[in-house]
């Protein structure tokens, strides 16, 4: 009876507890379809998927001829589609983001006339076997809708559809010719929209800025194209011996399993010619399991260099980076270094976490642009370069491996990519520490073009936008790895990610992850800095000595939790650091006040470290006499 006594009062503390846990995560602003995620068990408070989670896939299988000369890409596309919903689906939507160059379609960025279209011309599509009527199928921009369709909780369907549509040469947005012997091909077949239990079929068209959101899927794909181009793209190359001619399979072999830097193919080769089977047109075979997307790259006349990092030393697994250029642009030379040594960076420092696919491609196209397994760079200047191979490349976790909504929450992996630039790029170039730019945020925070971070982004325009999507969440997980100190920082993103790699989180489960993962209930920094709008501004208002004693007063007058970073010079020319996390403003208090001891004359005192931002520095000075 008393060991029941107490095993019941045992229960009760630990309901209490995890109520008190749950109740504390909970007070974030969740959004009504959220809420009915958490009632039906698709997600939890824990920021774990829930015990009810699902989520829809398919395989594709997709046959694809271009013509550089024309830029007209034809192609089939099997589909077996899994509806895993407990829903009934009486509609299936498509995707069709070629579209966005067609003449009727809403774009919210430039397109030249001359690369507008008549979109994706689909010449036939069939459901089980059977021809889809025409009146059930209906073309809205980059929205496809196929009406009449039933497909029950568990159930399967088969679409097979042939189309083609013509590659834009200009007003390159993600894809398009680079130049005329090389091309970056995107987006280039219909696939089955995200169906989800937030939002249901997920309908944002794209229309230009705003990126992607797409399941995951199996990918068979055959590529037809001239005999004397040569192929790049997600997914593993099974034909290599059929393609190529022997000494360059070879080469590739040899970079897949090296240390080392092969020049797989080189100024002299593209000159001599010979590089691929001599044939009018060669088959290129790739498959992917379970990525987002499947994109190819083209080329007559780049140079290819690889090496390739051991990324998991428990299972021996490596990973092939490659560096895929122009010749003539010297600038693209020390690429394939800064990608190896991302991909490293990645595997063993931030967040520690091996490398997820078997190759990293870098493709010199006209943007800068990632992909599964491939991104589009231009060629930068070194500083640039540096930068942006480390975004690009870090985008292989998030939105590749953790498959977040990038059109509606883009901040969940652009924050993460450019977290990365200041994060890994000073570990590959010392020099850039402490060098990144953080005018966008001290320009528009607080402005009337200002919104939370939290805000869609289709609805982030004007000179905020780049600071709302990319530098604040970066600035803010970077805020937080400084209160966490590295390891609980890096054991909380390796928890969120061994949760949601190859699922789609939201940002609230992203946010209670990060609590679970670090023990902490952050909740009160992911509300003030992700769903409020606020101004950082902290300034000195008081100095006051005692003896040797002195304290400083600082105030947040703008409402934003900054850390507070101290720096105390002295007559001497020595100087001490006073550094408080952004802990310092858990309780909401709206001042703090700092102390230090000194034996010696004060020259001044300032506030603010190179990645603190403040719209206004001048109150951020004390001079010694001076206030």
């Amino acid at each position: 009876m008393l060991f029941e006594k107490i095993l019941r009062r045992f229960a009760v503390v630990c309901l209490t507890v995890l109520s008190n846990i749950v109740y504390a995560q909970a007070q974030l602003p969740v959004a009504t379809n959220l809420n009915k995620a958490y009632e039906r068990h698709t997600r939890s408070l824990s920021g774990a998927p829930g015990k009810a989670y699902w989520q829809n896939n398919a395989d594709y299988q997709i046959n694809a001829s271009f013509t550089p000369n024309t830029r007209v890409l034809t192609g089939t596309v099997s589909i077996n589609y899994k509806n895993n919903s407990p829903d009934t689906l009486k509609q299936v939507v498509f995707k069709l983001y070629p579209n966005l160059y067609q003449q009727q379609a809403m774009r919210n960025t430039q397109v030249s006339p001359e690369d507008l279209t008549t979109g994706v011309d689909i010449t036939a599509i069939q459901l089980d076997n059977k021809p889809v009527d025409a009146k059930k199928r209906i073309i809205r921009g980059t929205n496809m809708y196929i009406k009449g369709v039933v497909i029950p909780p568990g159930g399967k369907a088969h679409f097979d559809v042939n189309y083609n549509y013509t590659l834009n040469k200009g007003s390159f947005i993600r894809t398009g010719e680079v130049d005329s012997g090389a091309f970056m091909v995107a987006y280039f077949f219909p696939r089955i929209a995200v169906y989800d239990d937030t939002d249901g079929w997920n309908e944002y068209p794209y229309i230009g800025k705003e990126e992607f959101y797409n399941d995951y899927c199996n990918f068979k794909v055959d590529i037809t194209i001239p005999g004397n181009y040569q192929c790049w793209a997600t997914g593993d190359l099974t034909n290599a011996d059929t393609v190529y001619q022997p000494k360059f399979a070879k080469r590739i072999t040899q970079a897949t399993n090296s240390d080392s830097v092969t020049n797989i193919i080189t100024a002299a080769d593209v000159k001599e010619g010979n590089i691929t089977r001599a044939n009018q047109t060669n088959t290129w075979k790739f498959e992917a399991k379970n990525v987002t997307d499947f994109v190819f790259a083209i080329s007559n006349h780049y140079v290819w260099q690889a090496s390739s990092v051991l990324v998991d030393p428990q299972t021996k697994r490596r990973t092939r980076v490659d560096a895929v250029y122009n010749p003539e642009h010297k600038a693209y030379e020390p690429v394939i270094d800064y990608a190896r040594k991302t991909v490293e960076l990645i595997s063993y420092k931030i967040p520690g976490v091996p490398f997820p696919y078997a190759h990293q491609t870098i493709f010199e196209g006209l943007d800068a642009t990632e992909y599964p397994m491939m991104v589009n760079n231009l060629p930068f200047e070194k500083d640039e370069a540096v930068e942006f191979t480390v975004h690009e490349v870090f985008h292989a976790l998030f939105p590749f491996y953790v498959g977040n909504n990038e059109t509606k929450h883009s901040f969940l992996d652009e924050g993460w990519a450019t977290f990365s630039e200041f994060s890994l790029s000073p570990l590959i170039d010392p020099k850039l520490a402490g060098t990144y730019d953080m005018s966008d945020i001290n320009n528009s925070a607080g402005s009337d073009q200002d919104v939370p971070i939290m805000t869609l982004t289709p609805q982030l325009y004007g000179k905020a936008r780049f600071s709302d999507k990319d530098l604040k969440p970066a600035i803010g997980f970077h805020y937080v790895r400084e209160m966490l100190g590295d390891s609980l920082f890096l054991k909380a993103i390796r928890h969120y990610i061994k949760q949601w790699n190859g699922k789609h989180p939201t940002p609230y489960d992203f946010f209670y992850c990060m609590n679970t993962g670090a023990g902490k209930d952050l909740n009160w920094f992911w509300k003030n800095w992700y769903f409020e709008k606020f101004a950082p501004d902290l300034a000195i208002t008081k100095v006051t000595r005692h003896q040797q004693q002195y304290s400083v007063i600082v105030a947040n007058k703008g409402g934003a939790a900054v850390p507070v970073h101290l720096l105390v010079y002295y007559k001497d020319g020595s100087t001490k650091a006073i550094d408080l996390s952004i802990a310092c403003w858990e309780k909401g208090n709206k001042t703090i006040t700092a102390f230090f001891k000194a034996n010696k004359p004060l020259s001044k005192i300032v506030l603010g470290k190179p990645y603190d931002v403040d719209i206004n520095p001048k109150n951020n000075v004390w001079l010694a006499g001076g206030n």
